[in-house]
């Protein structure tokens, strides 16, 4: 009895991620699957759906529970200079050795949800001067994050590791909360982007995806790292979150010259 209602929940999950995938383009196949039924279970609790197709079709006419689910799959929690420490190894090791290359950085934000790390990056590459300028391409899966990140409206709590000097010179001050300044703004290019699906561009110094992959299975984990690996110009840096790790980095091809940063070798 057990083994057949089992087998019944997991032919129900196989048909709620066929049309996810059909619907909205993600591959719930790749993300690791206790941890999304979880993570989805609750707020099919909440709505009363007694199974992941009754949900989605709930989700077809509901566009809060659509929201919500959305939410739930993309992990859209940050702060600009999220793990600060981090950053401060970024800006006085990582960009000043890219900046010493006679070129303009490229840098790509990959899964920058509200915008939150493409502004991080801005004000750094902004504060190094650099004689060639820089470019930063955001994308995400989420257009309602991607309207957000274009307006660079952020709140108190968001803002609450950015220094006092960057917060007057990048910064409005809101009512409840403070708007990127044009000296910055100008300087992202927002883009929707499937990881799991559409291919990647090249030539890039820098890329960063930092807090994305977290429910990734390990498969899917290292051929996004592969992908990375081959869209960095020789020499460039890619850049994870504090509780990943790129366990194959050998395998691939990276160096780790610092914990959370991994380098293309440098053509000879």
């Amino acid at each position: 009895m057990l083994e057949r209602q089992q087998a019944q929940v997991n032919l129900d999950y196989e048909s709620f991620k066929r049309k996810v995938k059909a619907s909205y383009g993600l591959d719930l196949g790749a993300y690791k699957q206790p941890q999304m039924e979880r993570r989805l279970r609750a707020n099919m609790d909440r709505c009363g759906a007694h199974s992941f197709v009754d949900y989605y079709n709930r989700m077809q006419r509901d566009p809060v529970l659509l929201d919500e689910f959305l939410d739930r799959v993309t992990i859209n929690v940050s702060e600009l200079f999220r793990n600060p420490e981090m950053f401060e190894v970024l800006r006085t090791k990582i960009l000043p050795e890219l900046s010493c290359k006679s070129r303009a950085i490229s840098v790509w934000s990959a899964g920058c949800s509200y915008g939150a790390e493409p502004y991080t990056l801005a004000v750094l590459l902004d504060e190094l001067n650099l004689k060639f300028g820089y470019s930063i391409l955001a994308t995400d899966i989420d257009d309602r994050m991607l309207a957000r990140a274009t307006r660079g409206v952020f709140t108190e709590p968001e803002m609450r590791n950015v220094a006092k000097h960057r917060l007057l010179k990048y910064f409005n001050r809101l009512t409840d909360g403070y708007e990127a300044k044009d000296n910055i703004k100008s300087r992202i290019t927002f883009k929707k982007h499937n990881l799991l699906e559409e291919r990647f561009g090249l030539g890039y110094d820098l890329i960063v995806c930092r807090n994305v992959v977290i429910y990734f299975t390990e498969q899917a984990k290292s051929g996004l790292y592969r992908k990375f690996y081959d869209s960095l110009k020789p020499g460039g840096y890619l850049f994870v979150g504090g509780t990943e790790r790129v366990t194959d980095h050998l395998e691939i091809g990276y160096e780790t010259p610092l914990p959370f940063f991994y380098r293309k070798p440098a053509s000879n």
